[in-house]
């Protein structure tokens, strides 16, 4: 999360990773995020080192590229950018993801009532990624770029939906980590802590994120679940530490769990279910009381 002026679990997104990858369209996909990060477009000799590829064969992946409207080339500064096409799939992906949808709209009305920063995010493996964003109006505001993927143990986002996995699946999810990753000098580091601090969210319904990815920065999440009732995906309000007071954070966190009970609703969650189940399974104990 930048400060800015002016399926299943554990892979909810859906990223699989391919099992006879095709070398020359895996080429050609990271030359797209790639000329997709610089905001006025980039050249091919920066293509090429930051890509490790010959010069030759990045003109050629953008050649073909330019040839499906993918990206743009703009001849006064010799730079590539991305093309109309991408354009049109981002309209595509708004018909056909029901989540994204869905929680567009909704994190709309949660800006206008939090006035801060709404985003959207799915859990892939140890990482989150964001896949919707409504920013917030004020000034000082934070934003992050869809597409970009973020530790998940130090986001709201991601301690929210890590918080839905047993401890088992936890524990394989990061069975090969020794340490987390310091983001900041406040992000947590022992995986048994981070587990002890989940056994809050749980509690809490709300992850919280202070300053543990990006200094100044405040977030708070929760988990958006599906017809099935699983976790689907998180839903946070990001703040600077400036706006930070108690009664904002109260409030927020009102506005935040009405907007997330929202889309799960639009997504068949039927938290009247749950309730009624829950009742079931106590109604003996409480009989036998």
């Amino acid at each position: 999360m930048k400060l800015a002026s002016t399926g299943t679990r554990g892979s909810i997104g859906g990223n699989v990773p391919a099992k006879y990858p095709v070398k020359s369209l895996a080429k050609a996909l990271r030359l797209l995020d790639t000329v997709g990060r610089y905001q006025s477009g980039t050249s091919i000799a920066v293509l090429s080192k930051e890509l490790k590829m010959g010069k030759s064969t990045v003109h050629r992946l953008l050649a073909t590229l330019r040839e499906f409207d993918l990206v743009w080339f703009d001849p006064s500064t010799s730079n590539y950018a991305l093309g109309a096409r991408i354009l049109r799939w981002s309209d595509l992906l708004m018909k056909q993801n029901l989540l994204v949808r869905h929680g567009m709209p909704i994190l709309r009305e949660l800006v206008n009532v939090s006035r801060e920063t709404a985003n959207l995010a799915v859990l892939e493996g140890t990482e989150v990624l964001y896949v919707a964003q409504i920013e917030s109006m004020e000034r000082l505001r934070m934003s992050e770029a869809i597409g970009n993927r973020v530790p998940a143990h130090s986001t709201a986002l991601g301690k929210a939906l890590l918080a839905t996995l047993p401890d088992e699946e936890f524990d394989e999810l990061y069975r090969n980590v020794d340490k987390l990753e310091a983001i900041t000098a406040h992000t947590i580091t022992d995986k048994q802590r981070l587990k002890e601090h989940l056994q809050k969210v749980r509690q809490d319904g709300v992850a919280y994120d202070f300053e543990e990815n990006e200094n100044g920065v405040v977030c708070m999440g929760t988990v958006v679940r599906n017809h099935t009732r699983q976790p689907v995906a998180a839903m946070s309000i990001s703040m600077p530490i400036q706006r930070l007071r108690g009664e904002n954070l109260i409030t927020s966190k009102e506005h935040l769990l009405n907007a997330a009970n929202r889309l799960s609703a639009e997504l068949g969650y039927d938290s009247r279910a749950v309730r009624s189940d829950v009742s079931h399974e106590t109604a003996p104990a409480e009989a036998a009381g």
